[in-house]
């Protein structure tokens, strides 16, 4: 559980700081809220103190506040201080070293990490005076998530909308997380899983779920990877939105995306479900024949494709039995650093057990675990 403290200025957006609040408190967070005299033309202090299920605070003097020092017990509080949306007049405050208000006061006197999160106008936000201010806070160890692209309030487009709830939560949490095991490298991640056409209307895939390589996606983004790729096939679940996902669709599509970045990236984590047979394809719709044989042929294997390849590789072996021994062998073959043996009980479940074999044949079983705490568990012990 975090302490999250949470600033809000004046702007149109200030309305989604309600969801990243539930957000928040949904993961089990505690929040308490900053709202500036602008901010709360926009939502009401209510709103957010019934989100929050606390005090929400709006001035540096008020006869309510608990104590006549606020921005120093809310500084001591928190672990971070969150600004969103934070107007160009906030960024541009705190730039110059102006405490006027609650918000700006608190800002001086917090000693830890803070996120702000600009919203506004794109002319607004390209404007040298912001861009300055921005940079020379960037200088001094402030966060800045960028905003998106898109649709604004004010009726054009451009670069300056409130970014989506889940990434600025996944940042948040990043900020928070203390390790940074993957600091300095760039992970290509596959997960999903492949289909294979037998005509034009039929397929056949595998039960793969996505959600372990989710979490090694989560898991390597909190552990501070530089860049992170996500190349996926299906899955049950959304990818996550805030790094790069690239969707395929066939094993061969899947091969050959892995081939096209693998030059570009320190690790590969194979987490993906690759068909390990296609069908001889039929260009039209095969008939209804209850004696109908389909000839199977093996898809490439990819990770022995690149087993040459001057890359960290971090495999997966799904097994039914004798588990280690097929997946040392799986290890060999593929020429792996790590291989992650895996029980087919694990698929589609939020928990799983799994062995990790390294080279040199060290062995950790993590047992019966949330597989966000596998991947983190994962990332942990192997040496890069």
């Amino acid at each position: 559980m975090s302490k999250i403290l949470l600033g809000i200025t004046g702007c149109i957006s200030a309305y989604k700081a309600a969801y990243l609040i539930r957000e928040f408190k949904k993961n089990n967070d505690e929040v308490k809220v900053i709202l500036t005299e602008n901010g709360s033309k926009f939502i009401t202090p209510l709103t957010l103190r019934t989100l929050s299920e606390n005090k929400v605070y709006t001035s540096l003097f008020d006869d309510d506040n608990e104590l006549s020092t606020e921005h120093i017990s809310l500084s001591r509080w928190a672990d971070i201080l969150v600004i969103a949306p934070a107007s160009a007049n906030m960024i541009g405050k705190f730039a110059a070293g102006i405490a006027d208000d609650l918000l700006s006061t608190t800002l001086l006197s917090f000693d830890k990490k803070i996120l702000f999160v600009p919203t506004m106008n794109k002319t607004m936000y390209s404007n040298p005076v912001v861009l300055e201010n921005i940079l020379k806070l960037k200088k001094r160890g402030v966060y800045f998530l960028e905003p998106e692209e898109g649709f604004l309030a004010c009726g054009e487009e451009g670069k300056g909308r409130f970014p989506e709830i889940s990434i600025i939560y996944h940042n948040v949490k990043k900020l928070l997380f203390e390790k940074e095991k993957l600091k300095g490298k760039r992970v290509l991640i596959t997960g999903g899983r492949t289909v294979e056409s037998i005509d034009p209307v039929r397929i056949i895939t595998n039960l793969s779920s996505g959600k372990m390589a989710l979490a090694f996606v989560k898991a390597s983004f909190y552990n501070k990877a530089d860049r992170i790729l996500f190349l996926h096939g299906d899955m049950d679940e959304k990818p996550f939105a805030f790094v790069e996902n690239f969707k395929v669709k066939t094993s061969e599509d899947m091969k050959n995306a892995v081939l096209k970045h693998i030059d570009d990236f320190d690790v590969l984590i194979m987490a993906s479900a690759v068909t390990d047979f296609k069908p001889e394809y039929s260009n039209e719709k095969i008939k209804k024949n209850k004696n109908l044989i389909l000839r199977l042929y093996e898809t490439d294997d990819i990770l022995k494709s690149i087993k040459d390849k001057k890359i960290f590789k971090i495999g997966f072996a799904l097994e039914s039995k004798d588990e280690i021994q097929n997946g040392i062998k799986k290890l060999k073959e593929k020429r792996l650093d790590y291989i992650i043996v895996n029980d087919q009980k694990n698929l589609n479940k939020d928990k799983g057990t799994v062995t990790i074999i390294s080279k040199d044949l060290k062995t950790k079983t993590i047992e019966n675990k949330e597989k966000f705490e596998i991947a983190l568990q994962v990332i942990e012990w192997i040496k890069l």
